[in-house]
């Protein structure tokens, strides 16, 4: 399963084209110039972020599991239920179900483990989500001129329509996420959560490049 890619709408508030490890370990080592370099004032102040009560959020800490990463899976599964709400006064659609379609709409079609790719999901749920679109006339499908078992999804003229419905409201939401964050910050957390799905596609056994 590739771990590494871009989706219309559900960014974190700038887009990214994909990269390797080894430019943005590059990016990250690269000295500053002598005109990019912030004066000790300033150097301090970002050293030093003020610092923020983490004890307010219900199971934000936990004992033995004090780790960004565990946070971070908290706030993956809060934006899932934030998501799950938001479909059901827009429309009828799943999780898994919008997945497909965000992924299907900005492309010309794409298979079943092309979209499990960008999605980050197995197959089987894009394949029962791709059925459930097709059953509703949002997809369709094609036969595939290099491989007879794995036929080409298609998002259709409704598809599309409902797309451009939601997409809006997604990225509205995303944005608002961040938007009590300076650019600064927007663009330090987009590169600490890169070099995590880093790790977690090496884990995973599927690095990029």
């Amino acid at each position: 399963m590739c771990f590494l890619g871009n989706c219309p709408g559900e960014g974190a508030g700038r887009g990214r084209v994909r990269r390797g490890e080894a430019d943005i370990r590059t990016k990250l080592k690269a000295p500053l110039k002598a005109d990019e370099r912030p004066d000790a004032s300033q150097a301090q102040a970002q050293a030093q972020p003020q610092a923020q009560p983490q004890g307010d959020i219900s199971g934000w800490n936990c004992p033995g599991l004090d780790y960004s990463s565990f946070r971070l899976s908290l706030v993956a599964k809060a934006i899932d239920r934030l998501t799950l709400k938001m479909l059901s006064e827009n429309c009828d659609l799943t999780i898994a179900e919008w997945r497909v379609l965000s992924r299907l709409a900005p492309i010309k079609g794409a298979t079943v483990r092309e979209i499990s790719q960008m999605a980050w999901v197995d197959r089987a749920e894009v394949s029962r989500a791709a059925s459930a679109l097709e059953a509703r006339g949002l997809t369709s499908r094609r036969p595939n001129p290099t491989d007879g078992r794995s036929p080409v999804l298609f998002i259709t003229a409704d598809g599309v329509k409902l797309y451009r419905k939601l997409l809006p409201i997604r990225a509205e939401f995303h944005r608002s996420l961040t938007a009590d964050l300076t650019d600064a910050e927007r663009g330090l957390l987009d590169d600490l959560l890169y070099r995590i799905a880093l790790k977690v596609a090496g884990l995973a056994g599927d690095l990029p490049g």
